[in-house]
This record gives structure tokens, sequence and C-alpha cells, in this order.
């Protein structure tokens, strides 16, 4: 993937975080990058072929079934056994999304309802990695001011999967009209309540990706100067995540080892910024089993 590769990825996935539009569109996509159309549409195709971006996935704001959302980041007690530790910690409720380093380190998305069940999952993962003292934080969502009807809610069960499929595709699978999707989709994405997940498949990159965790206690002004330090610094930005209000992660791709580690000690010596933390990312993983359910129970 090269400097265009990326950007065109980053619109796609999370121009700002997350991109709430799961049916942009290559023409809007042009339009921001500066090139046109044809040129989106071929090096995305290009992408899905080579294997770099394996598919999209479709994902809810936590808000719509009832939850809040938060990240764990931890390193497990036994890397020998951590595929094993994996697939435990994939089984449990409210988990979405993992980002498996190389090494020890692990990086948990998850649901949860209250705070006594955020103690309770991150106490539960904890056992099941060997794991202790995980560096936990909010992620901040917006509120959508409309509730998703059981129409909506078979479009998303639909789209769970393959969020890029064709309105006649979703159309043929929920018995709902084309016209009824597009005008429900162009609603849901309005009031902010699905969002795109990209499958990246990093073995066929080329170059490093690394995941940063970036501590900035003071929070307020001086993490958004900081946030904004980094965003403007490269342009291989794969994806950022920084409504934390004390921690953010910014996913980027580097030629080699050693310019991460100049990035690190870089952003190390930022104004606010206590603590920094890399990781070589070995695989992303997409859990859907929980969420899929609390999805049916609605459709």
């Amino acid at each position: 993937m090269d400097d265009l590769d990326v950007r065109i990825v980053k619109e796609l996935s999370n121009p700002g975080s997350p991109q709430w539009n799961v049916r942009e569109t290559y023409s809007g996509i042009a339009k921001r990058l500066g090139v046109d159309e044809e040129t989106v549409r071929r090096r995305l195709k290009r992408a899905q072929e080579l294997g770099t971006v394996t598919g999209w996935k479709t994902m809810v704001n936590p808000h719509l079934l009832g939850c809040k959302a938060a990240c764990l980041d931890l390193e497990v007690g036994n890397e020998e056994k951590k595929d094993s530790m994996v697939a435990e910690i994939r089984q449990v409720d409210g988990v979405i999304k993992i980002l498996n380093f190389r090494g020890k380190g692990l990086q948990i998305t998850l649901y949860y309802e209250s705070d006594d069940a955020l103690k309770e999952i991150t106490r539960l993962i904890e056992s099941k990695s060997s794991s202790s003292n995980p560096v936990a934080w909010e992620l901040h969502f917006p509120r959508p001011e409309i509730v998703l009807n059981k129409t909506d809610w078979r479009i998303v069960d639909t789209m769970l999967d393959d969020a890029r499929q064709s309105l006649e595709e979703v159309s043929r699978s929920t018995g709902i009209s084309v016209r009824t999707v597009e005008r429900r989709l162009t609603t849901m994405s309005e009031e902010r309540t699905i969002y795109l997940q990209g499958i990246p498949h990093f073995k066929n990159f080329m170059g490093v990706s690394c995941v940063f965790l970036v501590y900035c206690p003071a929070g307020g002004e001086r993490k958004r100067t900081a946030d904004e330090s980094i965003l403007a610094k490269v342009a291989r930005i794969e994806l950022a995540n920084t409504t934390g209000d004390q921690y953010s992660t910014f996913a980027m791709i580097f030629d080699n080892l050693s310019q991460a580690d100049d990035f690190l000690g870089w952003i190390e010596g930022l104004d606010g910024v206590q603590r920094a933390k890399m990781g070589i990312m070995n695989e992303l993983i997409v859990v859907q089993d929980w969420l899929r359910r609390k999805v049916r129970e609605r459709a």
C-alpha cells in the first residue's frame, strides 16, 4: 500500500472517528482526496484482490444496545499460550474487536452496560489472559436521536458481515424494497447509528503497521493539541481514535521498524504526553458473535 492507498482506506473506514456513512461513495472519497473516482474504485478493488483489505464489517453504536464502550490494553502472561487465550477472550460477551500485537500485547474493544459490568468483564479477561493491571479507558460515542425499528435491525443484521454489499443484495436478503433500504440507511448514517470497520490483512502489507497508545493525563486542550500534532505529522495514518478523555490510539504504516521507533520517541517528547506505547500489528480480529445476538434480538 502506498500513501494514496492508505489515504483512500482511511477515508472509507475512518475519516474522523469512526466512519458513520457505511454507504460512502467513491466519488465522495475522490473529491476529498483530489483524485478521480475511477482511481479510488481501482485502488480499493486492488486492495481486496491483493488481500491487504479483506472486507468491511458493519458495527453498531453502543448506545443503541444500552451500552458504553471501552478499550483494554494488556499483556498476556504466557506468550506461548496467546492464541488459545485470544480464542477464549473472543467468547466473552461484549468483546467486539481484538488488536493482536506481536509479542504479548493485546488491545481489546468492548461494550458494557454498567461500571460493574465493565469490572466483571475486565476481571474475566484478566483471568483468561493471565494478565494483571490492564489499562482501561472509555471510548465516547455520540447518542443517536432515533430508535431503530425492526426493519432497521433486519437491515443491520444482513449487513454485519458485508457492509459494502449492494442495496439490491440487502433487499433480496431482507425482503425489503431497495428504496426503503436506501432511505433507512441514509437515516441511520445521518443519525450515527452504524459504522464501518475494515478488515486489513497485515501480513500482506509492505512495511510495518504500528499502533500507538498515547496517554495525556491532563486531557483537555493539551491532549487535543498533542492529537492534532500526531495526525498532522505523517500521511500514512490508517485510523485514529481520539475520543478518550486521556488516551488516544493511532495506527500508522512505516517503511521499517527504525522509523516507527523514531516516531515513538517524537510522540514521547510532545507537550502533555506522559507516556506512549507502540505495538506492532499482527492481526485485527472483529468479533461479532455477541453483537449479532443483540442485533437479532431486536430484529
